[in-house]
């Protein structure tokens, strides 16, 4: 904290010298970026709430084209409350910066993965604080991670950092199969979606109570696609579940499970040749 407070005195000092410059172009700026709205050539400022579609307004007019060096400064401090794991302050600090570049996907992957990933660790392994509160931040940080990937997503709904970011604190931290599935779901098909995504929705689904039946199909249609899809995890989903739904024998995969050991090669018989040499 007490590094924020020296901070937030040079923050303040520099928006109050960038606002007399802002301040000057922001009615240009504001008409000159009207017009592209309207002609659809520009976005508008997105946001989710009334509250925040103004104080991103405001900080894009004041700041102008300043706004990326700024939050390129403020990057840097983020990195600095990290390394000093103050994890509130570096929560303050991202929002400030993804509403200054709210169209930057690495800002919001880096929000989620430092609240999500990083302080929900620390948090685990503190043994300065008492367990119950160790177990309390453990969760504000977990879904204060949640909560910057769900704003990211509402900016930029086709993000697929942001989720796998996502399904990272639901899979990893919270241990929530079942919205681990969805947020993989949710990302099959987008732009730059790899092939596993599909395998991990699945896999997912069918750790999630009452979705055995529908992980089962979903994992069959993929296992029917070919070789390529043969893997070893996805083979044992599906024997788990054909265990668990009772599938008839005759309707089961032929392959091994790849948890059983296999057994080992035969081997060929020895062949006697003259003078009693053998030669397996």
């Amino acid at each position: 904290m007490k590094r924020l407070f020296h901070f937030v005195p040079r923050l303040i000092l520099v928006l109050a010298l960038l606002a007399m410059f802002g301040l000057v172009r922001e009615p240009v700026e504001q008409r000159m970026r009207a017009r592209l709205i309207e002609a659809n050539l520009l976005l508008p400022p997105p946001a989710q709430t009334a509250f925040e579609q103004m104080s991103q307004s405001a900080m894009m007019g004041t700041l102008g084209g300043l706004r990326t060096l700024v939050a390129t400064y403020l990057t840097l401090e983020a990195f600095d409350y990290f390394s000093t794991k103050s994890w509130d302050a570096l929560r303050q600090t991202y929002q400030i910066i993804v509403d200054l570049e709210p169209r930057d996907e690495s800002n919001w992957v880096s929000a989620i993965w430092h609240l999500g990933i990083n302080a929900t660790a620390n948090m685990e392994y503190n043994d300065r604080l008492p367990k119950f509160e160790r177990e309390r931040l453990f969760r504000e940080y977990a879904f204060a991670g949640i909560a910057f990937a769900e704003r990211g997503i509402a900016q930029l709904p086709d993000s697929v950092a942001i989720r796998l970011q996502l399904a990272e604190i639901y899979r990893v931290k919270l241990q929530d199969n079942c919205a681990t599935a969805r947020v993989y779901g949710d990302t099959i098909g987008r732009p730059g979606a790899l092939g596993y995504v599909r395998r991990f929705y699945g896999y997912f689904m069918a750790r999630c109570p009452g979705k055995e039946r529908e992980a089962y199909d979903y994992l069959i249609s993929l296992y029917r696609e070919g070789k390529q899809q043969h893997l070893p995890t996805l083979i044992k989903e599906i024997k788990n579940l054909e265990v668990k739904l009772s599938i008839p024998d005759k309707e089961r995969i032929p392959d091994p499970d790849p948890d059983l050991p296999r057994p080992a090669p035969q081997s060929q018989p020895s062949t006697p040749l003259p003078g009693g040499i053998m030669v397996p």
